[in-house]
């Protein structure tokens, strides 16, 4: 598994960008400069290798770089930075890896610290020994093979060797990462940063800034990756779900079940094994990433504030995208729907039961739904115990539909058709049923409902998985 050495940049305000007055031939975009804040976060100390992106092809199945003749890595490469990687293909590794892009912010700050340095060293103007750019070997060179050129952090090849994506729309100046340039959904060209082999001092300095469309590839450009400074304070209450096949959707002959057209045909999937939360995410656990993070919180937080009493409550009025922001701060990820029916309903082969707790008709002690419109609420997570599936699960029927990372497709479910391709705006698969829910069969294990990302609902929440 990929493990990069982290090198921490600490919180704090930084100049970004360039003073036309008096620093050293700045670009238009690049000014005003301005003050920014950045939280702490960490950043690989070098570029992705060939290496370790020939282990997330290896792993995920994804398709390699177009200059690896026969999917191989060239003699000698294995150490030198990932090219002909587009934004999409570094955010696939980035999911696979656990980790994220920078931020442009992020980015410079790392390479150029508070004292806003020309270049990562300083102001002195670069020469081979700190640096490859200027077509002075005309080709990559290994991750690691200027020290002397090193950011304030100790942050290598921040200048030249390859350009980097990060993940920042091509917004301009002053930068504001509430302002939308920090959508990950959106398909505008790309902030790259650092400059390459084949670029002259003014074009690696550590306030300049090019842009790409998402889909470009080419030699002279690839990324690194970045992750929260420690590790999330969530503690998740992880329950893991074993290996193995499992009977998903129903046959519309079956006479115990109410089966829907988009819930058939019937099929078996098998599944490697995963962990996934116990109950949904709650609005304590929420409050945690609103804080940490800077995201907006839910619009019925009046004054940014949890409603009284409803801590263990699961959140909701957050779309899809707030539930993968969620994930990425938190190092987690959304379960596909083929995850979170297996979760709720087992995996013998002659179990693929109506409800989480098995076929009987519903009753109050087991799950939150039918209620009426004008009085409705949620209830805390844990409040039914008796409606937990076969391993333990709770509130997979009721309280909250939860946004599954899949997008809705026709049966039988396959995980490479594309439904799992995390940059498609069209539904997503909701699942569980709500407390609006009015019939049972909407809290079906089978049962399936979906919604546009960008979607807000005081119905609506999420659960959280890992690998």
């Amino acid at each position: 598994m990929y493990t990069p050495t982290w090198i921490t940049v600490p919180a704090g305000p930084f100049r970004m960008g360039s003073d036309p007055e008096g620093d050293a031939v700045p670009y238009e975009n690049e000014h005003p400069r301005h003050a920014v804040q950045v939280n702490a976060f960490r950043l690989a100390r070098t570029h992705v290798t060939n290496a370790q992106y020939a282990e997330f092809v290896a792993a995920s199945g994804h398709p390699p770089p177009g200059h690896w003749l026969g999917g191989r890595i060239a003699e000698g490469l294995a150490d030198h930075p990932v090219t002909y990687v587009d934004w999409h293909d570094a955010q696939a590794f980035c999911r696979w890896a656990r980790v994220r892009l920078p931020t442009e912010a992020e980015w410079e700050k790392a390479a150029r610290g508070p004292d806003a340095r020309l270049w990562p060293w300083g102001d002195r103007p670069p020469d081979g020994r700190r640096c490859n750019f200027d077509r002075q070997i005309f080709a990559t060179s290994p991750v690691d093979q200027f020290p002397q050129g090193a950011s304030p952090y100790g942050v290598l090849d921040m200048a030249g060797n390859a350009w980097e994506w990060t993940s920042s729309l091509a917004y301009g100046y002053p930068y504001d990462a509430r302002d939308g340039r920090e959508d990950l959904t959106r398909g505008e060209a790309r902030i790259v940063r650092g400059g390459s082999f084949v670029h002259s001092a003014r074009d690696i300095r550590a306030a300049d800034r090019h842009h790409f469309v998402p889909r470009t590839n080419c030699v002279y450009l690839g990324f690194r990756v970045a992750g929260t400074a420690e590790p999330t304070p969530i503690e998740f209450d992880w329950l893991d779900i074993p290996a193995g096949e499992f009977p998903m959707g129903n046959d519309p002959r079956s006479f115990r079940d109410l089966a829907l057209p988009n819930e058939y045909p019937a099929h078996s999937i098998s599944l490697a094994e995963f962990s996934l939360a116990r109950t949904p995410v709650t609005n304590a656990e929420y409050a945690e990433f609103v804080c940490a993070s800077g995201h907006p919180a839910p619009a019925h937080w009046v004054g940014g504030a949890i409603p009284p009493d409803k801590e263990r409550h699961p959140v909701t009025h957050v779309s899809w995208d707030s539930a993968q922001r969620f994930c990425q701060w938190a190092d987690v990820r959304l379960l596909t729907e083929a995850e979170w029916e297996k979760a709720a309903r087992g995996a013998g082969p002659g179990d693929a039961r109506v409800y989480p707790w098995g076929d009987e008709i519903p009753d109050i002690p087991r799950a939150n739904y039918g209620q009426d419109v004008k009085i409705h609420s949620t209830t805390p997570v844990d409040q039914f115990p008796t409606g937990a599936s076969p391993y333990g699960v709770m509130d997979m029927a009721g309280n909250v539909w939860e946004w599954t990372s899949s997008v809705l497709a026709d049966y039988p479910y396959r995980p490479d058709d594309g439904r799992e391709d995390q940059a498609s705006r069209t539904h997503r698969v909701l699942r569980g049923g709500s407390f609006y829910s009015p019939s049972a069969s909407y809290i079906r294990c089978a049962s399936r409902s979906s919604s546009y990302p960008p979607r807000r609902r005081d119905h609506i929440g999420f659960r959280v998985a890992q690998q």
